[in-house]
């Protein structure tokens, strides 16, 4: 298991050009508006026809229909009680398979690469490129293993570890393979797909892609165009069968604030080498997570995951927003409240702070080997 463990939140992949929960429906409005998501323009109308459904829902309580964790688990909720306003419920699995396609389509517009020299792929996020590298650069100097746990939908960490040439493991049970970092996606990734007769989950990994989907066509080729990440689009020119078997259209993704249960077939395995790594952790770095008081999901998965004989050196917290510091005081118990600091960092220069602390400063305290 690892030495490190890295956290990260919403805000990590901002700087990759993701929206946050907050403004992600307003950024998925504007790619519709201006006709950027027409593959996927019925599945926009759908979910855009059930938020306004539930607007008279403020008369008799608090919903931010604003905010797409809230009306994803408001749809969800509508599932589980085959109930939702506006919507019979024959209507209601179409329309949680749109919410999934109208995360997977806002996502794939808003976090693309650009390519800076002909015939050859583009670049990582900077702020993602400087964390992997990070993590190399700590596992050569120091001999010590780092691994990653993410809030995050998005592909732009995964692209990222891929250009480094590492291979990624995501912790899926039988679906693993020998890799050089182990990437937990605690609500699902747009890469993952589900088969259709089978309980289990399929990454598409960036490297297998390009291997086995037959793409010569992969990369934009000229500088200045952009890159989108686009499995569904994949998938659907080999009439979405990978590995031999069907899969569905949609990728396995689950809201951020749910009981999430019902996915527990797919994402336990994930769930538990999630807890494993925290228990082991000498080094915890929390990026870009603004710890919601609604979370109650990571609040006992932090609880119980970090109950261990391995003793925690630092747990360290990150983020631009001062509030998030009393939220994680009031939440840590007493016994690690002496490993607790918090920098008012956003995550670009937190990497930059680390590098700093840990490899560049040579007479500052280095993460030890114990």
């Amino acid at each position: 298991m690892s030495q490190n463990v890295f956290i990260l939140g919403a805000g990590a992949s901002k700087e990759a050009g993701a929206p946050v929960m907050a403004d992600f429906l307003d950024k998925a409005r504007e790619l519709y508006s201006n006709g950027e998501v027409e593959e996927f323009k019925e599945d926009f109308k759908i979910v855009f026809k059930a938020i306004s459904e539930l607007q008279p829902i403020h008369s008799k309580s608090e919903l931010d229909i604003y905010n797409i964790e809230s009306v994803f688990a408001a749809f969800e909720m509508g599932k589980l009680i085959n109930k939702l306003p506006g919507i019979s419920n024959r209507k209601i699995n179409k329309l949680i398979k749109s919410m999934r396609k109208v995360i997977y389509a806002t996502l794939n517009k808003t976090t693309y690469l650009e390519v800076t020299r002909r015939f050859e792929p583009p670049q990582p996020n900077d702020s993602y490129n400087a964390l992997i590298k990070l993590i190399k650069d700590l596992n050569r100097q120091n001999s010590i293993d780092s691994s990653i746990i993410t809030f995050n939908y998005d592909l732009a960490l995964d692209y990222s570890i891929y250009k480094h040439g590492l291979l990624v493991n995501y912790c899926l049970g039988e679906n693993e393979r020998e890799s050089n970092i182990n990437l937990m996606k605690l609500h699902g990734s747009l890469n993952w797909f589900a088969y259709l007769k089978k309980r289990i989950i399929i990454p598409l990994y960036f490297d297998v892609i390009l291997k086995d989907a037959g793409i010569t066509e992969f990369f934009p080729h000229n500088a200045g165009d952009y890159y989108y990440f686009d499995p569904i689009k994949i998938l659907s020119g080999v009439d979405f069968v990978y590995q031999g078997e069907k899969v569905k259209s949609e990728p396995f993704i689950v809201p951020p604030t749910w009981n999430k249960t019902e996915y527990h077939a797919g994402l336990s395995e994930v769930w538990s080498r999630a807890a494993v790594e925290l228990s082991e952790a000498k080094n915890i770095f929390i990026c870009g997570y603004s710890l919601s008081e609604t979370d109650y999901f990571f609040r006992y998965l932090f609880a119980l995951g970090t109950v261990g004989k391995t003793i925690l050196e630092r747990l360290w917290v990150f983020d631009p927003n001062e509030e998030v510091k009393g939220r994680f005081i009031k939440f840590i118990g007493s016994g690690i409240k002496k490993r607790f600091e918090f920098k008012s960092l956003k995550f670009k220069d937190t990497i930059k702070y680390l590098r700093k602390i840990f490899l560049d400063n040579q007479n500052g305290p280095r993460i030890r080997v114990l």
